[in-house]
C-alpha cells in the first residue's frame, strides 16, 4: 500500500511540474497570438500587455502540489524505509 500512495505523490509533484511548464509556456505564447489576431482584424492599436494572462494563482497552485507531494513522499519513503529494516 506504500508503494502506491508514494507513487501518487511522486505523480502529484509531476503534476505540479506539468502545470508550471504549461503556464510559462501560455505566457510566452499567448502575446504572440494577440499580435497575430490584432494583424488578422486590422482594428486598433497592438499593446502587448492587454494579452499578458496572470497566473500568479495557478503558479502558486502548482508550487504548493510540488511541495505536498515531495513533502509526503519523503514522510512514506522514511516510514517504508524503518519498517524493512
Amino acid at each position: 500500500m506504500n508503494k502506491i500512495l508514494f507513487f501518487c505523490c511522486n505523480l502529484i509533484a509531476v503534476i505540479g511540474i506539468c502545470i508550471l511548464f504549461i503556464t510559462n509556456i501560455l505566457d510566452e505564447v499567448f502575446p504572440m497570438m494577440g499580435r497575430i489576431a490584432f494583424q488578422a482584424a486590422m482594428a486598433g492599436s497592438y499593446s502587448r500587455s492587454d494579452y499578458i494572462v496572470n497566473f500568479t494563482v495557478i503558479n502558486l497552485f502548482a508550487i504548493l502540489l510540488i511541495l505536498v507531494g515531495i513533502l509526503a513522499g519523503y514522510k512514506i519513503y522514511k516510514k517504508v524505509d524503518i519498517l524493512s529494516k
